[in-house]
């Protein structure tokens, strides 16, 4: 009977240490893992990570243009006449850009102030149809929306085209009075030649010479008192929609260069309002 009961507690020790020993050994095993140091195999210098920059589909557009109207554009019409070299025009620009072409909204001053001188049109008689005209600090104020595609030739430089239309304001004056000092063909287009005999010859357009033409002035602005016979100046008032509006006609051909995510620069080539243009300025995008 009392080896019964000592083996019986022999096997219930045995039992007891065998539970003790599979519970430790795990937490044993679980405590080398974390206590070990992990390789770490990333370079020690590594290429930062470039974030999508986030632009939206509009920019504004800043733009600054030389004008011209050259002879060579007008020769078709005019047998005499000057032409405008001097002309500048300032711009802002509203751009909602899609994936082949640009809406473009713009507004635009132009200074247009050309040359004074004789013009006669083409065709007409030189002794009874050449007229001085003068041009008093012309400019214009106006709008237009036009539709401008563009390809891309380089990740940084686009090629651009395009038109539109819009509608635009006249400030300032035309004169014109009557040549009657026997113009012919030949000196129709140099005013020391062919004047307003009530004037004289015209060398240039300074103060006196605006006087003498201001003293030579219509009766109440009447044009159809202006004749070779009795030369008066009078403005002209010959716009196509009413004294002072007239259509607007936008052309575009030019480079778009990428300086930057949010900013581009324009360089731009075409026909606005009334003659052709060379220009450019900064795109900014948000």
């Amino acid at each position: 009977m009392r080896r019964l009961i000592a083996l019986f507690a022999l096997s219930l020790s045995l039992a007891f240490a065998s539970s003790a020993h599979a519970q430790t050994e795990p937490a044993t095993a679980a405590q080398t893992q974390v206590g070990m140091p992990t390789q770490n195999n990333a370079p020690l210098f590594s290429d930062p990570v470039r974030q999508p920059s986030e632009v939206t589909p509009h920019a504004l557009a800043l733009r600054a243009r030389w004008v011209t109207v050259p002879g060579w554009s007008i020769g078709a019409f005019l047998d005499a006449h000057t032409q405008l070299n001097d002309g500048w025009s300032v711009g802002l620009e509203y751009l909602y850009r899609r994936a082949g072409f640009d809406v473009v909204l713009s507004v635009d001053y132009s200074w247009l102030e050309a040359a004074s001188g004789n013009f006669l049109g083409k065709g007409n008689n030189p002794a009874t149809d050449t007229h001085f005209t003068r041009f008093d600090k012309l400019s214009s104020l106006s709008f237009d929306a036009s539709l401008i595609g563009h390809w891309n030739l380089t990740n940084w430089l686009e090629f651009r085209v395009g038109a539109g239309l819009g509608i635009g304001y006249v400030f300032g004056d035309i004169y014109q009075i009557t040549n009657n000092s026997g113009c012919t063909a030949d000196n129709a287009g140099d005013s020391t030649k062919c004047y307003p005999k009530n004037v004289g010859p015209i060398s240039n357009t300074d103060s006196a010479t605006v006087d003498r033409l201001n003293a030579a002035n219509c009766a109440g602005d009447n044009d159809k008192l202006d004749t070779p016979a009795s030369p008066c100046q009078r403005s002209t008032q010959s716009y196509p929609f009413n004294p002072r509006i007239v259509p607007v006609l936008n052309t575009l051909i030019g480079l778009r260069f990428k300086l930057q995510d949010h900013v581009y620069w324009h360089l731009d080539g075409g026909w606005r309002l009334v003659g052709f243009y060379v220009g450019g300025g900064p795109e900014f995008r948000f």
